[in-house]
């Protein structure tokens, strides 16, 4: 509501224009994923699809070792459909990740992402949100096709994201 008054927006037209749906497994994920190529079809105006925690479902139901190379091929089927789904209809597709520790790591970030190469080569713009100082947060670029590495600070407030 705030957030929609402070750049003049109507708050039911807003909410409106927003479609939630939540996966209950990874099936139920990939199958979201399909319904968002049917609803773009069909004339539904979508221009941004966001993923929230994309290996929560598959780190839960693919446990082990002996399950990694399934796991793997699910989740490159996956992140396929929905780069077809940004490719051939020009949506920006935004996607959170679990990250894990690394405990060997004496210098350098002590975090890594979930997913391994699958999931980073699928993604173009890799970005570690952090958490700084004054409720600041931080954004770092990891990997670009074309940008270095950077940072920008920014808050989240009332009015949006400020810098």
């Amino acid at each position: 509501e705030q957030i929609a008054a402070a750049f003049g927006l109507d708050m039911e037209d807003v909410l409106r224009k927003i479609h939630v749906a939540r996966a209950f497994n990874s099936s139920h994920q990939m199958l979201m994923a399909d319904k968002i190529n049917e609803l773009i079809q069909s004339g539904v105006n979508v221009k941004l699809v966001i993923i929230d925690s994309l290996m929560a479902h598959f780190r839960a139901e693919y446990v082990g070792r002996e399950s990694l190379a399934t796991r793997q091929q699910k989740l490159n089927q996956h992140l396929h459909t929905l780069q077809q789904i940004a490719n051939t209809y020009n949506v920006a597709v935004l996607i959170t990740n679990q990250v894990q520790s690394k405990p060997d790591a004496f210098f350098g970030t002590p975090t890594k992402a979930v997913g391994g190469h699958v999931l980073g080569h699928a993604s173009t713009y890799r970005i570690l949100l952090k958490k700084g100082l004054s409720g600041k947060r931080i954004a770092r670029l990891v990997d670009s096709p074309h940008l270095p590495e950077g940072e920008a600070v920014f808050k989240v407030t009332t009015d949006g994201l400020v810098d």
